[in-house]
């Protein structure tokens, strides 16, 4: 029963899949081409958190995969309805098919889905009784593999030491203008960095949006750096 595959035609469904494939597909190459392989080059990360990223790539998107095409509960045309269990079923008023009460009338699969919680464009499918934990799976993989993409993120400008072979401590516009030969000098600590930025040096004043920035003194010894 849940093995059945199940296909929806829906163009918006279609679209909604393929911007994540995009943004998987995007990451799985951006992520380690630019940060896990040179850093593990220079040693500053082990093989590990490597195999991990690709670990929770892989599993992120099996879990999408199989939820989008898993059957989520669909009744067949003619159920057979045990004489004991008939007080449990009810006419759907949309398909006028029998049906397990719980269960609902999907306008975009247009049939009646087991225990439906949701129809989700993001999976081309609905939810329902057969394929509710492939979608709990997905929605775990993606907070795993989003939460360490961005831990990745920030210790890749503020905890990993700079890397040899290209200086990435730099600004946006002097990265574009190609103005990095003559900005060599040692990175500041991040404490310093994300001081300057949100101008305060009390960390708890950092996530506070209700107050108003102040441009921070820059140490003397700091003010040259990048």
């Amino acid at each position: 029963m849940g093995r059945r595959i199940h296909f929806v035609v829906d163009p918006q469904g279609w679209c909604c899949m393929g911007l994540i494939i995009f943004v998987w597909l995007y990451n799985t190459i951006f992520i380690p081409k630019v940060i896990l392989f040179p850093h593990y080059e220079e040693g500053h990360i082990s093989v590990v958190a490597i195999l991990c990223y690709y670990f929770c790539s892989l599993f992120c998107i099996a879990s999408l995969l199989r939820a989008s095409v898993a059957d989520p509960g669909k009744l067949p045309e003619n159920p057979k309805i045990p004489v004991t269990e008939r007080e449990y079923w009810e006419l759907c008023n949309k398909c006028n098919m029998m049906r397990p009460k719980r269960s609902h009338h999907c306008s975009r699969c247009g049939h009646c889905v087991r225990r439906m919680d949701h129809h989700c464009p993001w999976i081309n499918n609905c939810v329902g009784e057969d394929n509710h934990w492939l979608f709990l799976q997905l929605c775990f993989y993606t907070q795993i593999l989003s939460s360490y993409t961005l831990i990745l993120d920030f210790c890749h400008y503020y905890y990993f030491l700079p890397l040899k072979k290209e200086n990435w401590d730099t600004t946006s516009i002097e990265k574009m203008s190609n103005c990095c030969e003559d900005i060599s000098r040692p990175r500041k600590p991040w404490q310093q960095t994300f001081s300057e930025v949100f101008g305060t040096h009390w960390k708890i004043l950092w996530f506070i949006p209700f107050r108003q920035r102040q441009p921070l003194r820059v140490p003397y010894h700091f003010a040259n750096h990048v």
